[in-house]
């Protein structure tokens, strides 16, 4: 009798393992048609008629690429596979286009606002400069500091704010707690406008401030805090109840088990929460021209006289229709792409370190 002996385990596991070098010839072929086929047919209909390229892309290249998917599935799979090959079409297709139409924004803003960029343009104001002064002058400096300031008021008031509403809509749970998810939601469909609206209603036109820093960042937290409310209340409720009830069991009161456990557990996606919430308010310009208003100069007093914003700036410029205002709108766009870049990776930088502590 002869005695097969088997491999161990052991080494079974440490063979590795190419599944994909597996691939049936037919297979291969099939998802060669798939790709080809489509994109050839769509170039010759762009190269050979006068259409343009997204008509042709919604009008010949979709179509095509479903029927080539359907026809591949029942060639070579099965009949039940046909609904999955029309989603995977449909769901590349829905991301390719966002891709595009993301990289055409991030390509206009950097290849036209790229040549506007110098130390002088970053670091000076707009003191003595008209719609038609050339780029060696003036610059967005005094913008970018009002644009730091208002959303760092707005965060100031915001983020505490929405993370106890969220504290108190998931772990309190009191009677209002209904009430508070429902003013949050109708909260988040307020326009940017009404929120300038109100602002400039309570405190500029009542003469308890006037135009500042102070009324712009009470105006961005109006809109930053539904966003950081729902956000967080979101991920708390992601947070273990075997670890809260764990704590509670061992005597911690529920405030320390929401300051020790909760809070520390759900750090991370807090923090994307207030990331959420600076996106969501960074790039509005209605809000900003009713409370902080306009200046050319440098003011670094968030709570008198009006100070200048980036996106206000874009706005002032945009409008005045010179070729030189416009080129400073795209480099203040530049700006402002670029500081919103480098305040999300120091969040990023932050996640990660909290994540290893």
């Amino acid at each position: 009798m002869t005695i097969v002996q088997e491999k161990p385990s052991e080494e079974i596991f440490k063979e590795p393992q190419y599944p994909w070098k597996k691939a049936n010839p037919s297979t291969s072929l099939t998802n060669s048609i798939i790709v080809v086929l489509p994109i050839s047919v769509f170039a010759l209909s762009f190269f050979l008629t006068d259409f343009p390229g997204a008509l042709l892309f919604i009008v010949v290249f979709l179509p095509v690429q479903i029927l080539v998917a359907i026809f591949a599935t029942l060639w070579g799979i099965s009949k039940k596979r046909v609904g999955d090959a029309v989603l995977s079409v449909l769901s590349l297709v829905a991301f390719s286009l966002v891709i595009a139409m993301m990289g055409s924004v991030l390509f206009s803003v950097f290849s036209r606002g790229l040549p506007a960029i110098s130390l002088s343009f970053i670091t000076q104001n707009n003191t003595y400069i008209s719609p038609t002064t050339e780029l060696d002058f003036g610059g967005v400096g005094h913008a970018l500091l009002g644009t730091l300031m208002v959303v760092a008021i707005g965060m100031i008031i915001s983020v505490p704010l929405g993370i106890a509403s969220a504290i108190y809509i998931t772990d309190m749970k009191g009677r209002l707690a209904g009430f508070v998810r429902f003013m949050v939601q109708a909260m988040s469909g307020v326009p940017s406008i009404v929120a300038g609206l109100f602002i400039l209603a309570a405190f500029i036109l009542t003469d308890v401030s006037g135009f500042s820093a102070l009324t712009g960042g009470l105006a961005y937290s109006i809109l930053m805090l539904p966003t950081v409310a729902r956000t967080a209340e979101e991920v708390l409720k992601l947070v273990p109840k075997d670890l809260r009830d764990a704590a509670i069991a061992l005597g911690s009161s529920r405030a320390r088990v929401i300051m020790k456990i909760v809070l520390p557990t759900a750090r991370t996606g807090i923090l994307t929460a207030v990331i959420l919430g600076v996106a969501r308010v960074i790039g509005e310009t209605a809000p900003l021209l009713l409370t902080t208003s306009n200046t050319n100069g440098t003011n670094l007093n968030p709570f008198v006289d009006a100070v200048s914003t980036i996106p206000v700036y874009i706005f002032q410029f945009l409008g005045s229709g010179y070729p030189t205002a416009i080129n400073r709108s795209w480099g203040a766009a530049f700006v402002l792409l670029t500081t919103v870049a480098i305040l999300f990776a120091i969040a990023r930088i932050v996640e990660r370190t909290t994540k290893k502590g």
